[in-house]
């Protein structure tokens, strides 16, 4: 008996076991597949099988006929294994004759994988290659702009501010008014009721700190000069 004819029979075989007429369907096309390649001696594999039936019927596709282990991919293991391709001349194999078909078969999906794999990483080099690159001279450029932007964004805070700010947290001006320092909070002597908070008194303390403008009173207008303005 013939290979063609021992793959034949295993797949009326198999053709006779199924139920499910789509899944006859897909082993037809698997099976319609194979013979193609191996009339045209292109390499069974699963990724050729798929892109073959996606192309001419839109399926079963690759990961379809994977997912088939005892019917489609079994059957295409068989074809793998029955399949010999013809030597090239000038390709000189130095790999050993596998003579346990199963164990053939297996080989064929493991280099498929690795030829998928290494195709795929390949692909990937050369889209990152594509990439459009950025100049040093730039980055180093932009670099110094945001550090001279962020400097000259600093606030600074006119004298009459600041002055106006100091005699605010003076002891004595505080008592005067009822008012009082305590745990760095701003309450009323009397009542303990707090009138600042903490991070109130930290933020009018560090406009206290803060650096003189340049421009001094024009800056900043000092509490109870807004009216000399009108």
């Amino acid at each position: 008996m013939t290979k063609p004819q021992i793959t034949d029979d295993i797949f009326e075989t198999m053709l006779a076991s199924i139920n499910n007429p789509r899944l006859k369907q897909s082993l037809e096309r698997v099976k319609d597949a194979c013979d193609f390649l191996e009339k045209s001696q292109g390499a069974i594999s699963p990724t050729a099988v798929g892109s073959y039936c996606s192309d001419r019927w839109k399926g079963p596709k690759t990961q379809s006929i994977r997912n088939s282990q005892d019917t489609l991919f079994r059957y295409l293991q068989t074809r793998m294994a029955k399949q010999i391709l013809p030597v090239t001349a000038k390709k000189q194999s130095f790999e050993p004759v596998i003579r346990d078909e199963t164990v053939r078969a297996y080989v064929t999906l493991l280099k498929t994988e690795r030829d998928e794999a290494i195709g795929l990483k390949n692909r990937i080099i050369a889209g990152l290659r594509s990439l459009p690159g950025i100049p040093i001279d730039d980055l180093i450029a932009s670099g110094f702009r945001q550090v001279a932007a962020s400097k000259k964004d600093e606030a600074a805070v006119s004298n009459e501010v600041r002055e106006a700010l100091s005699r605010l947290f003076t002891e004595s001006n505080l008592a005067s008014v009822g008012l009082e320092l305590y745990r760095e909070r701003l309450r009323h002597i009397t009542t303990k009721k707090v009138l600042l908070e903490k991070l109130d008194v930290e933020a009018l303390i560090a406009l206290i700190r803060a650096p003189k403008s340049p421009l001094g009173a024009a800056a900043l207008p000092a509490p109870g000069h807004e009216n000399n303005a009108l």
